[in-house]
């Protein structure tokens, strides 16, 4: 059986397309880790735990940072075929503390328990239509963080 033979330009443009797929399947895979881990270091702990814990707020910081770094890298063409995701909320997203400690809390709390969930539905959505099937979120419904507590 003979193998077909691709003219150099052809070559070159299957290259590329492939590229450009690993990397958008890598993105998402990112987003949706990373919003992953977040969940399950939220899950049964009020705000004011999370944040205080040092090993928490440091891991959900990695994972927010690399949620908006995916996000930053994203083609706007994938972006535009997830539409219900706030793109726009992710690439103003700055999580320094400029105003009061209270603030700086307020904002992380509404960006895990908002932003969060809204891309991680997204994204396991879109990577389902890109696999052909439907895809589940591993370790919890799709879009879904614990409920917040309260303290």
């Amino acid at each position: 059986m003979s193998t077909p033979v691709l003219d150099p330009a052809s070559e070159s443009t299957l290259r590329q397309r492939s590229c450009a797929g690993v990397l958008r399947c890598a993105l998402l895979g990112n987003l949706q880790d990373a919003a992953e881990a977040i969940g399950r270091c939220v899950a049964g702990h009020d705000r004011d735990t999370v944040l205080a814990l040092p090993a928490l707020r440091e891991e959900i910081m990695t994972s927010l940072e690399v949620m908006r770094e995916s996000v930053m890298a994203l083609p706007e063409a994938d972006k535009a075929d997830m539409p219900d995701v706030p793109w726009a909320a992710w690439e103003g997203m700055r999580l320094v503390v400029g105003g009061s400690a209270r603030e700086w809390r307020d904002q992380v709390w509404a960006v895990i328990h908002e932003l969060v969930p809204t891309t991680l539905q997204g994204v396991t959505r879109h990577l389902g239509l890109l696999n052909g099937r439907p895809t589940v979120n591993r370790n919890s419904p799709p879009g879904k963080l614990p409920p917040e507590r309260v303290s």
